[in-house]
This record gives C-alpha cells, structure tokens and sequence, in this order.
C-alpha cells in the first residue's frame, strides 16, 4: 500500500507541474545536478592523455563505483522515509523530480504552438531542445518528424522505465536508472572522444530499457487501437523495423508510433556535425508529414500513459491482495 502511495503522488505532481515548478525556476534541478557530476567524471578521467584502454577502464570504474554510492545513498533515503506518511510524502516528491510526463508533452505541444503561430524559427528552438541533432535546415516535415520521434523514444526513457524500476528495485532502482540514462546522453556517443570511455554506460543502458522500450511499444498499439489509429499496422511495422534503429530499443516504440500514424520516422541526420545514416522506420509511410501529425501522437502518448497507470495500478493492487 505504501508503494501505490508513493505512486500516487509521484504521478499526481508530475502531471500537475512536471518540470515548470517554481523551485525549479530558483535551483538546479536534481537532473542538472546529475549532470554535472557526470560532466566532472568526463573531464577528469577521459583526457586526451589516456590510451584507448585506459580509457575504457575508467567508464567502467567511475560508473561502477558510481551506482554502488547512489545504491548506499538511496538505500538509506528509502528506509528512512518508506513506510509513514510524512516520508510516503517525500518520497513521492523526490521520484516526482525523475518523471518526464508532463515536461515531455509540454515540450512537444510547444512545437505544435510554434506552428500554429507560423513560427517556423522558433519550432527548431523548441526542437533543440529535446533532440541532439543539428536542426537549422530543418523543415515543417523534418521538424515534425523530429518532435514524433523524440516523443516516442522519451515515453519509454523518461516515463515507462523510471517507474518500472521503481517497481523492480524501490527507489535505488529509479535512481541508478535516471543517473545511466542521464550518463548515456552525455558520455555514450560512437565517436573517438566517447567510444571508449561511454562504453559501459552504452551497455547498461541497453540492458536497463530492453524491457521498458518493449513495453512501451505495447502500450502504444493499446492506445492506438483506443483511438482507431492504425494499429494493425503498429503492430507489422514493429515486427519489421523495430531493429532498424542504431539503438536496440529506441526503435520500439519509434516503430510503434510510426505505425499507428502511417508515417515514416528515422532517416539520416546531423549529430554533433556528423551524418549517421539510419534506415527509415515504416518506410513505406508518408514523409512528407504536416504538423497536424503531432496532435494525433500526443494523444497516443497520452492515452498510453493513462494504460501504463492503469496497469501498475492494478500490479500493485493485486500483490497487496495475494
């Protein structure tokens, strides 16, 4: 019962300030925090001076080392807190801080926005900032694309997995989760600066949203087949392009969407000023796509977030009875 508590409010003040909290307007936000922890074991471990094995070895030690101390912390935090109601409180408040779900709609509707003000400049803004791609040359289609994508990929990353590992593993498993996930953003690209020193990081991430990203494109088909989208076609294209992905689960629920709207996703595109080639995801969908394509995936996304509350509800309900 004191899970579901937690839960609760978790989702609660997610769903009510999300990201735009006036705390977050005075102070860092804990994610940012993460950040530049993650920043400091970059510069300090992965200099140009060290060999290619070095280098290596390092990513695994300071990652390693890494989640046996948040592992330590919040394993305290929760035994201190778990249990009473001032502490189930707290800890809804904290986890509330890891969860993406409203922050993500925001991001995206802000795009859709832009458009409906004819604020084309301003669209590749808001683009920039939930994709680390080079966007300048950008389109209404590319924009578009873009902004589905990121929606797709961050259901899985920054909603179903934080509380899939909160429901595996307390509050230790969602904050080793968002610490790896976070390091993977910033230290795991497939270049000569991060090859080597991202490479632990790279795997655990892949190992820690195997199952969410899944998940995710389960959920995706629920809600498409809620709102009579092409959910048939969800479920081909998932069979056939989940695996086009350079990621081996971005390309689940990316696939999902792409075919629940009968557009194609993916493609090659600019990252820190290089071309990385990429298969299209439904290629056989539309690619010329208008911005109208980003109201249709909200509400999937929306509608799947309501399931996957639904379904963990029912979880915990179940192991309280049995």
């Amino acid at each position: 019962m004191d899970l579901l508590i937690v839960l609760f409010i978790a989702v609660i003040v997610d769903a009510i300030w999300g990201d735009d909290h006036l705390v977050w307007r005075k102070f860092k936000h804990p994610v940012a925090l993460v950040g530049r922890f993650i920043n400091f074991l970059d510069v300090e471990f992965n200099r140009n001076e060290f060999s290619e094995s070095s280098r290596t070895f390092n990513g695994f030690i300071v990652i390693i080392m890494s989640i046996i101390i948040i592992w330590f912390i919040s394993s305290i935090i929760e035994g201190l807190l778990y249990g009473n109601i001032i502490g189930n409180l707290i800890l809804g408040l904290i986890i509330s801080i890891l969860l993406a779900g409203k922050s993500l709609f925001v991001h995206v509707k802000d795009i859709y926005d832009d458009f409906m003000l004819d604020d084309m400049d301003n669209a590749k803004i808001n683009l920039s900032k939930i994709v680390s791609r080079k966007v300048d040359e950008y389109d209404e289609s590319a924009i578009t694309r873009g902004a589905i994508e990121s929606l797709s990929e961050n259901f899985s990353d920054g909603y179903v997995a934080p509380l899939f590992w909160l429901l595996i593993a307390g509050l230790p498993g969602i904050f080793i989760y968002k610490f790896i996930n976070t390091a993977d953003s910033m230290i795991a690209y497939k270049n000569d600066k991060y090859h080597n020193f991202g490479k632990c990081t790279a795997y655990l991430d892949d190992i820690l949203n195997f199952i969410p990203a899944r998940l995710s494109s389960l959920l995706l088909v629920l809600a498409s087949i809620v709102l009579k989208e092409n959910w048939q076609n969800a479920i081909a294209c998932i069979k056939q392009d989940a695996s086009k992905s350079p990621s081996p689960n971005s390309g689940w629920p990316e696939s999902a969407m792409a075919g629940a709207l009968d557009i194609s996703l993916g493609g090659d595109n600019f990252y820190d000023g290089e071309l990385i080639k990429s298969d299209w995801i439904n290629g056989d969908g539309e690619k010329n796509i208008s911005f109208d394509f980003i109201t249709r995936a909200l509400w999937i996304y929306s509608t799947s977030v309501v399931f996957y509350l639904v379904f963990l509800i029912i979880f915990l309900l179940l192991r309280i009875i049995f």
